[in-house]
């Protein structure tokens, strides 16, 4: 019996030796990629004369509390008029989102009407109504981008001259992410949001631009080229991340998506907490969903095709759990292995394979853990203050990313359990008509 026990308990170190492991690659993966976010953001391409024809469509369910504000701000474009569109994708809102929109003169896609039959849920589907009704394929014979927005968004004045300049100057990619920065940080929740965004927007978004490397699509603020969403049937997704399966169809087909990081949308990031799990939750769902049918198809490409690099990217994008739950591991594995050591210091429980295993666990798990500290404190300070206008408040701030990151657990575990569910989209409610000062 002691003999069995003890191979037993060599076979499970061995298991979280290898879990530990593979939170260790990650991390370094990562912390490698930060290299490349330090340093003053410099414009890669010449700013030219407008030219790209943008079509912008908002999508809006029942957002009468924002949209007049987000109209108001979309008019302040400085782009050529001729060239851009703007739509509000009014979907089957039962509020006045419909009668502002007529109110503020700007014209609007009411999916109530039912022209065309249902395609997908939520956002997407709105979106995919709109393209029908407004002629689908004759699209790209008007325009070259579709461009992306919530209803709460707000824009830069000059992001579609940004984003006509890097288009052109870059040779017309699939896809263009813009800078996402927040509207609102002024509880806990909401300033770890707009605090992990910061980060993500300079140590992974910017990063991975300079290593030329394909930039995640972040939901809004992104513009796709419109041949190219044509060709593959709109926004006809399965996911309830319609972004992130559209960034791995860009992919697959060894496309392009680039990163804008002078060009900015400032969103409303969630302050009640049930709001913020239901978010996050879909999106956990629709990203195990993107991860595990891409699987094969990633794998084959790996295997038979050149520029594996991206590939390894994506495929360590998709299986990456989120921060809290590796640094969880990394915690487990650091107290597991100075308590399970003490405690079987004079005993036969452990075999010598076993005391290996725990001194590599315990070093494993403390790189990990350095590591961790330095995306946290050295990423998030310099993030703040090279992109935005928040003074650096360490305790604060560290706080709501740990209270951010923790309580992604949570989401990350159900959206696991719950993968194959991509029928039920989750509306996060809005309500902020201005950006509040950091």
């Amino acid at each position: 019996m002691p003999e069995f026990s003890e191979k037993l308990v060599t076979i499970l170190l061995g298991l979280f030796f290898l879990l530990t492991i593979y939170v260790n690659l990650n991390t370094l993966y990562y912390v490698v990629l930060t290299i490349f976010g330090f340093g003053k953001a410099k414009r890669d391409y010449p700013l030219i004369e407008d030219e790209t024809r943008f079509l912008i469509l908002v999508a809006a369910h029942n957002e009468e509390k924002v949209i007049g504000s987000t109209i108001d701000n979309l008019k302040k474009i400085q782009y050529r008029k001729d060239l851009f569109d703007i739509y509000i994708v009014n979907d089957n809102s039962t509020d006045r989102t419909g009668a502002i929109c007529e109110e503020k003169g700007v014209k609007y896609i009411n999916t109530g009407e039912k022209q065309f039959p249902r395609e997908g849920v939520g956002k997407p589907a709105g979106l995919q109504y709109a393209l029908r009704f407004l002629g689908f394929e004759k699209l790209k014979e008007q325009y070259d981008c579709l461009m992306i927005l919530d209803a709460d968004n707000h824009v830069d004045p000059h992001i579609l001259q940004e984003l006509n300049s890097q288009y052109i100057g870059k040779g017309k990619p699939e896809a263009i992410q813009t800078y996402l920065d927040s509207k609102n940080s002024a509880n806990s929740l909401s300033l770890g949001y707009s605090m992990s965004y910061y980060i993500t927007n300079r140590f992974f978004q910017l990063a991975k631009y300079r290593l030329g490397l394909p930039n995640a699509i972040g939901g809004t603020g992104f513009i796709v080229r419109l041949d190219y969403l044509m060709k593959h049937g709109g926004f006809r997704f399965h996911s309830l991340t319609e972004d992130l399966e559209l960034e791995m169809e860009i992919v697959k087909d060894n496309g392009r998506i680039l990163w804008n990081h002078f060009a900015r949308v400032y969103d409303e990031k969630p302050e009640d907490f049930k709001v913020s799990i239901k978010q996050r939750t879909r999106w956990s769902q629709g990203h195990w969903y993107v991860a595990f049918t891409n699987l094969k198809p990633f794998l084959k490409k790996l295997l038979t095709e050149k520029g594996k690099m991206k590939i390894l990217d994506q495929l360590v994008y998709l299986f990456g759990m989120a921060r809290a739950v590796q640094m969880t591991i990394v915690v487990i594995g650091i107290v597991a292995a100075t308590i399970f050591s003490l405690a079987t210091r004079n005993t036969e429980l452990l075999s010598t394979a076993g005391e290996r295993l725990l001194y590599l666990i315990f070093g494993a798990s403390l790189i990990s853990l350095v590591l961790f500290i330095y995306q946290l404190l050295i990423c998030m300070y310099y993030a703040i203050k090279m992109d935005t206008n928040h003074k650096f408040r360490f305790f604060s701030m560290s706080v709501s990313v740990f209270y951010y990151a923790y309580t992604f657990i949570y989401a990350q575990v159900m959206g696991l359990l719950k993968w194959k569910q991509q029928h039920t989209w989750v509306k996060t409610d809005h309500n902020k008509t201005a950006r509040e000062n950091p």
